[in-house]
């Protein structure tokens, strides 16, 4: 009896800050940036120098305090929604992360009060309209690139599996690779002809 009594409140201790965790991103409040700092790979500025190069900002929430970093793609989102002059006229709504060790949150999403979703500006949409596109520096040269490092991926993804997969098996493989430099073919020989 005891020992069920100490498996359940176990079992509570654990799940208890998972269930706290996934409720509060999706905990929405009230947002009404400060002043940003822009950091770059090379400098920060208060003055939006455009996406290549960028980061991540930081900014205050002038309404309780609260520290936040913003990802890239949100940046060229706040300036989408601002026309880049990155003031709000009223709060708007957000969902931010949990808060991180140093202290601050991620923004996650926003929206306006009338609840019209301000759009992620991200390199993996491919429905943005001509005017979101304006908001990144080159968006073909960068989706381009973007693209190629998720096909990238996806080659060592299965390049991988394949390796994992002929390991037990005395039989050769063939298979198809794309990276930076072409596509083509690998040639993987069955584990007995190594030895």
């Amino acid at each position: 009896m005891n020992r069920w009594i100490f498996i359940v409140l176990l079992f509570s201790l654990i799940v208890s800050p998972c269930a706290f965790a996934l409720q509060e991103y999706e905990v929405e409040h009230d947002f009404m940036p400060d002043e940003f700092i822009f950091e770059y790979n090379d400098h920060n500025t208060t003055t939006y120098e455009g996406d290549s190069g960028l980061k991540y900002a930081h900014v205050n929430n002038t309404l309780d305090n609260t520290t936040f970093i913003v990802p890239t793609e949100r940046v060229r989102s706040i300036a989408y929604a601002t026309k880049k002059s990155f003031k709000f006229s009223e709060p708007i709504i957000i969902t931010r992360s949990i808060q991180r060790d140093d202290g601050r949150y991620i923004l996650l999403t926003m929206k306006y009060k009338n609840g019209t979703v301000i759009p992620i500006l991200d390199l993996d949409k491919d429905d943005l309209t001509n005017e979101q596109k304006s908001y990144f520096d080159d968006y073909y040269t960068q989706r381009s690139d973007y693209l190629m490092q998720q096909q990238e991926y996806a080659a060592e993804d299965l390049y991988d599996y394949e390796t994992f997969r002929s390991r037990g098996s005395g039989k050769s493989r063939y298979s198809y690779y794309v990276g930076t430099g072409g596509s083509g073919v690998i040639y993987t020989p069955g584990s007995d002809r190594y030895w």
